[in-house]
């Protein structure tokens, strides 16, 4: 699992086998910062066998099609091993995203994190 940095795009914090991960140090997502957060990611549950992510997206105001990708990539990856990811804190702007692109019929987005909070 990546330190916690100042260079990390992400605040984790693990509780009975589930993962945590805080989007942080930036508010959008874009073609600039969506690789390093697909490898950031990726380290997070790579090796783990069904791994459980939840993805708090509560300080992102903008993500663009390649933060999307990202986001689709990974669900697939664990969802290949018997993982589940999960989406929350979307703001409203955000949540849209999801809806026109009915991604939110695809993804699990929630609310809130159900035990988890960093």
């Amino acid at each position: 699992m990546p330190v916690n940095s100042a260079r990390s795009l992400l605040r984790v914090s693990e509780e009975n086998g589930r993962t945590l991960a805080r989007l942080t140090n930036c508010t959008t997502l874009t073609g600039a910062n969506s690789e390093e957060l697909g490898r950031q990611l990726t380290a997070l549950v790579e090796g783990r066998e069904a791994p459980q992510l939840t993805l708090d997206l509560r300080d992102i105001d903008l993500l663009t099609s390649m933060a999307l990708a990202k986001i689709i990539s990974l669900n697939g990856r664990l969802r290949a091993r018997g993982g589940r990811l999960t989406l929350v804190n979307l703001k409203p702007v955000v949540r849209q995203v999801f809806a026109v692109t009915k991604l939110d019929r695809v993804l699990d987005v929630r609310d809130a994190p159900e035990v988890l909070s960093a």
